[in-house]
């Protein structure tokens, strides 16, 4: 086995990965001092040791980056299979180290420290020992060393440490033996002279103890005898108390009949009274209700007669009215007559003027010939041109006239759109409050059915009130019976406290009985167990706990001073838990058992009160029966049942059958929830009357809107008839608009003719030259006919005027008639109110006869009950006579029993007495039949004579036997303990004996192997001499010497005995002598130092045999050598290499690198080592540099 390969990284100087590869024979390593020469080595012997107490040492330490891990590993050649336990042919050994912990890896398995040691020691390698790597120094170390310093390394080598360790186990064992045997004697004899006095003690303990087996059979028939004669009394009492326990009993069942009839009537007492009280409040509603129909009668009789009168009176003015429209309408009739006999003048008129201009226009084209022939052609021209301009200034008149009626035109065609959009406006919104009304009539009908509902609601509601009201007063007898007088004050206190502004009720959490809630099944367990609790208050802190103190000491000193006026305040006691302030309890956990459950899972909870229920209820179960419940209170559980009977741990018991129905947690809840729903029905009734107010209100909002709805509706019917007439009339002023227009334009184009004919006529005289005289004659016909055409037009113009004129006061009869309209349609809307009211006074009339039926039925039912109560009354009056009768009778059967109750304690008190003194007899012992016979007295003078001879014995000592045999018992285990001692002594001496044997022959026998090589190789070194290795052992005279004085030490008794332990061999001594001369002797202390040195290699090299190593590990071993012993050591290093084993070997000399196989130059750069295979030259220049350097320091 050797090593081939080396790997190694982070490693001392070696940062890089850097591999060696190796082979058999001497390897060399060279380099400088300083480069990393002796770290290879160092790393070899830190995979194959257990090195890891200075883990940072290992680690690069250099320039760059912080080095956090290293590794190395080994490459063995297991050719010869030294591996035994591995086939492969290379073990790979790898040793990393990370995070300051190391991690072994075989073959690229992880493997623990264990099984690593043992991997090595199978092959011969010893983790805390390798003597097969030789560091500096230490040839100088083993060549200084004395012989039994040679001997102990010899030792240390072999593990003989082993057997020095235990020597020494063996030796402080003996001392214990011997420590034991001492006083193991000394209690021998302490135990001797104990017995001696035992003895007789003993003897007078028999003779007392015979007198008192006599004394206790007397005893026992006394006993018997006075039993008996107690028994008997007590018999014939208990059948006494017993027929007197079944008469009360039976009068005990007629008093509970005679209570459950008396419950019954008076349950039905209950009943009829909460009738009573229906019937009654439904009779007070009725009478209610009549009264407000009454009111609401006499309200709509006087509305119908007052709109009755306000109809009569306007009646009346509508006849003159109707009179007025009727003469208006006559008037309407004649002024259209009128207008229609002006319009006809008007034509009339117009046409006139027409033919006269016709007339003119004839008269003016006969008179153009002659005119031509004869004529002043410039006076002619004169006066046609000034009838032009007559024409041309009627034509301008005409053309203002003209615009003046289209202006009025588009006037009048404008505001014909403007009345019709106000009559479409007009018509949407008349429909609009058309539909409105209907919307407010189905509204109000809406809310007059919602106010019927409200008020069945409110009689319902008053019904469930009075229930609950009976209920209340039921349940509050029972809880005046059941709740104590402290805790309802207590109650009322709190109320008082929670008013306070000074205290935060977010802080107040309220009692123990509102922060709880409890199945039916277990409230009368969680009644009996909590009964005491259910008033404690909760807070969330000691604040608030002090505040409502100080509240009740402020109240307490008000009373004191007579400031404090409310009289019910009561200073109780009231215990206040504040929770901030609890002791928390360490989690319990309960054994899964079906007989059994924990009562806090029974109870839901407000999780802020965990830790006070925890508190109260911890270990408290829930089980079937009593009976087994005898191995939960071993077990420091308290019991309770179903029924509230409680057993608590330390033993004692209450609860038991209740005849009570109802527990305080099922009264103050049934209470709490009445009062609850008691406020919750008054609260609901007041808010259905706040909502038939409510509702009233929108009645008459919605009365009010629909009045200003319906009126609003008649002012746009109003308003339409008089936009229609507006319509009419404009329509009609549009019509002679028209006409005007027309004629206008008739007129107009008549004058532009005529005009035209005129300048025709200056033409034809310009180109005739007319005379003027005869023009003269035809103008005058001309000129009278102009006059005429001025003189109707005069005419025209006043018929016109006088046509407009009509037109206006036709326009105001149409306004007058319109307004008419108006007044009368609002008095038929007025009719439509009178018979709404009658409707509704019918409908209240006949909800009276209604309510009056049912007043008659609820006073007859309520005279009915009034006589069953009566009768009811009179059964219970028996009932309580017959009570009083019962009762009586119960007690004077009490006192009978009371007294023979008395009589029976006096009698059990007696028995109870002999029992105790009753004597039992010893088991085994037969009672003797001569005290069968013996009467009371017999046996008691006997028992006084046998008492007077135990006074004699009155100093005797009891004990004296039991003091014996635990004596003696303790005397034979003292005498066994010895001789056990005794075997283990003897056992350990031989032990130790052995262990001494076995370390000598061990040591003999490592000696020959290791003489004989040692001789060997030291005649290999020294050429002409020879050694030896010579074994030093005591002689038989020196080794009888020290037993002599060891057994001297012991008849001392300083020491115990060290035969067993002495070693025979005392060291190990080098004997050197001359070839020429074998007397000539010398020892090591003789040579020089050089000589020293090569046997102390010569030493490690026989070393190699013990464990046949095939590697050696040098680092520079022939530093102190000179050349000659250089050689020597390189002949004989060569010579074992030849033999198979492997040398690696750090040197700064020629000499070994001559016979060396493989080279390797170790640098240093930068503090980071790099080796790499070299030549022997580069190996002589650094050793060269490196001996200049020497010389030079």
């Amino acid at each position: 086995m050797y090593i081939k390969q080396i790997k190694l990284k982070g490693f001392r100087t070696y940062k890089n990965e850097t591999t060696i590869d190796f082979t058999k024979g001497i390897n060399c390593i060279v380099g400088f001092n300083g480069s990393g020469k002796s770290n290879i080595l160092l790393a070899i012997e830190f995979i194959l040791s257990d090195m890891c107490e200075y883990k940072q040492v290992f680690l690069h330490e250099g320039i760059g980056n912080a080095v956090r891990s290293c590794y190395v590993e080994i490459i063995f050649d297991n050719s010869e299979k030294y591996f035994s336990m591995f086939k492969e042919k290379e073990i790979k050994i790898k040793k990393v180290m990370e995070n300051m912990k190391c991690e072994i890896y075989v073959n690229e398995k992880n493997i623990s420290k264990n099984q690593y040691v043992e991997l090595l020691e199978s092959c011969g390698l010893c983790v805390n020992n390798l003597y097969n790597i030789i560091k500096q120094g230490q040839i100088i170390k083993l060549s200084n060393m004395k012989d039994e310093e040679i001997l102990n390394y010899l030792k240390s080598i072999l593990g003989a440490k082993i057997f020095e360790e235990k020597k020494k186990d063996a030796l402080s064992m003996l001392k214990e033996c011997d420590a034991k045997k001492g006083i193991i004697e000394k209690e021998f004899q302490e135990m001797n002279t104990k017995l001696e006095s035992l003895q007789t003690e003993f003897e007078h303990f028999l003779e007392y103890k015979k007198l008192e087996k006599e004394k206790v059979h007397l005893e026992y028939h006394l006993n018997e005898i006075n039993y008996k004669n107690v028994y008997k009394e007590t018999q014939t009492l208990k059948s006494k108390l017993q027929e007197l326990k079944n008469k009360t009993q039976d009068e005990d069942n007629n008093l509970s009949s005679s209570n459950n009839t008396k419950s019954e009537y008076t349950e039905q007492l209950n009943k009829m009274k909460l009738e009573i009280i229906s019937y009654q409040n439904e009779l007070d509603k009725s009478v209610s209700e009549e009264i407000q129909n009454k009111r609401n009668i006499t309200h709509l009789e006087i509305l119908i007669d007052e709109k009755r009168k306000e109809k009569k009176f306007k009646e009346s003015k509508n006849k003159s009215k109707i009179e007025n429209l009727n003469q208006i309408n006559d008037f309407i009739l004649r002024v259209n007559d009128k207008l229609q006999s002006l319009k006809s003048v008007m034509n009339l008129k117009e046409r006139e003027i027409e033919d006269k201009q016709n007339e003119i226009n004839m008269l003016l084209s006969t008179k153009q010939t002659t005119n031509a022939k004869d004529g002043n052609y410039s006076h002619n021209v004169k006066k046609i041109e000034k009838m032009i301009g007559d024409i041309n200034t009627e034509l301008s008149v005409l053309e203002k006239e003209a615009i003046k009626n289209d202006k009025y035109l588009k006037e009048l065609e404008e505001e014909s759109k403007l009345l019709k959009n106000s009559v479409n406006e007009n018509k949407t919104l008349s429909d609009k409050c058309a539909d409105e009304i209907s919307q407010l009539n189905s509204k109000s009908e809406n809310c007059v059915e919602q106010k019927r509902q409200y008020q069945q609601k409110i009689s319902e509601g008053t019904a469930n009130l009075n229930i609950v009201k009976s209920q209340l007063i039921e349940v509050n007898d029972k809880y005046e019976e059941l709740i104590k007088s402290s805790n309802k004050e207590i109650i009322k206190m709190v109320e008082l406290i929670l008013e306070d502004s000074s205290i935060h009720k977010e802080n107040v959490l309220g009692f123990l009985i509102d922060n709880i809630n409890v199945d039916k099944t277990y409230v009368k367990a969680v009644d009996t167990v909590l009964e005491n609790h259910y008033f404690t208050l909760i807070v969330e802190d000691m604040k608030t706990a002090k505040k409502i103190v100080e509240f009740i000491e402020k109240k307490r000193e008000e009373k004191k001073k007579k400031e404090f006026e409310f009289k019910d305040f009561f200073f109780g006691k009231l215990t206040i838990v504040p929770l901030l302030n609890m002791r928390k309890y360490s989690e319990f956990t309960y054994p899964n058992d079906k007989n059994m459950v924990p009562l806090i899972n029974c109870v839901n909870y407000n999780s802020k009160i965990y830790e006070f229920l925890k508190s109260i209820l911890f270990k408290t179960v829930i089980v079937k029966s009593l009976e087994c419940c005898q191995n939960y209170l071993e077990d420091n559980y308290n019991c309770v049942n179903m029924d509230g009977d409680y057993m608590s741990k330390q033993g004692f018991m209450y609860g038991g059958y209740n005849k009570k129905k109802y527990g305080v947690y099922t009264i103050y809840n049934k209470l709490k929830e009445l009062k609850e729903k008691e406020k919750k029905e008054k609260n609901s009734i007041e808010e259905m009357s706040n909502n038939i107010e409510k509702i009233d209100e929108e009645l008459r909002i919605i009365c009010d809107k629909k009045s200003n709805t319906v009126a609003q509706k008649n002012g746009c019917l109003t308003t339409l008839n008089s936009i229609t007439n507006s319509i009419h009339a404009n329509e009609e002023n549009v019509r002679i608009t028209s006409e005007k227009i027309k004629q206008i334009k008739e007129k107009k184009e008549h004058l532009e003719d005529y005009k035209d004919k005129l300048k025709v006529q200056i033409l034809h005289l310009r180109n005739n030259n007319v005379n003027p005289d005869e023009w003269a004659k035809g103008s005058v016909d001309i000129n009278a006919l102009n006059e005429q055409v001025k003189k109707l037009k005069e005419e025209l113009n006043k018929v016109t005027n006088e046509y407009d004129d009509f037109k206006n006061k036709l326009e105001l009869l149409y306004q007058k008639r319109n307004e008419n309209d108006a007044n009368i349609y609002m008095e038929e809307y007025e009719d439509v109110d009178i018979d709404e009211y009658t409707k509704e006074l019918r409908e209240k009339k006949n909800n009276i006869e209604k309510i009056e039926k049912e007043k008659m039925l609820y006073e007859q039912k309520i005279k009915q009950i009034n006589k069953d109560m009566e009768s009811v009354k009179s059964n219970l009056d028996k009932i309580y006579i017959n009570e009083k009768k019962h009762k009586k009778k119960i007690l004077d059967l009490c006192h009978q029993m009371n007294q023979i109750n008395e009589e029976l304690r006096i009698l059990e008190g007696k028995e109870e007495n002999i029992r105790k003194k009753k004597i039992i007899l010893p088991q085994g012992i037969k009672d003797p039949n001569e005290y069968k016979n013996y009467d009371k007295q017999e046996l008691s003078a006997k028992l006084k004579s046998i008492t007077l001879e135990l006074q004699k014995y009155s100093n005797v000592n009891e004990k004296a036997g039991d003091r014996l045999n635990i004596l003696m018992s303790d005397f034979n285990e003292l005498k066994k303990r010895n001789e056990e001692i005794s075997t283990s002594y003897k056992n350990i001496k031989d032990m130790i004996q052995h262990i001494g044997k076995k370390k000598d022959e061990a040591l003999e026998a490592t000696y020959l192997k290791i003489s004989k090589y040692f001789s060997e190789y030291f005649s290999l070194l020294f050429k002409n001499r020879k050694a030896t290795l010579v074994l030093k052992k005591m002689s038989e005279q020196e080794y009888k010497d020290i037993l002599r004085e060891a057994n001297e030490k012991r008849a001392r008794k300083k020491v115990i005995d060290d035969e067993a332990y002495v070693d025979k061999i005392t060291g190990i001594s080098i004997n050197i002598t001359s070839n020429e001369d074998e007397k000539m002797s010398y020892t090591i202390q003789e040579l020089s130092g050089g000589e020293r040195s090569i046997v102390a290699i010569c030493l490690f090299l026989c070393l190699n045999k013990i464990d046949n190593f095939s590697f050696f590990f040098f680092d520079e071993i022939d530093a102190a050598l000179d050349t000659v012993h250089r050689d020597n050591l390189s002949l004989l290093l060569r010579e074992l290499a030849q033999r198979g084993t492997q040398f690696i070997i750090t040197t700064f000399r020629k000499e070994l690198l001559e016979y060396c196989e493989n080279m390797y130059i170790v640098r240093i750069v930068d503090r980071e080592s790099y080796i790499a295979k070299g030549t022997k030259k580069e190996a002589y220049e650094i050793i060269s540099i490196e001996e200049k350097n020497a010389i030079e320091n």
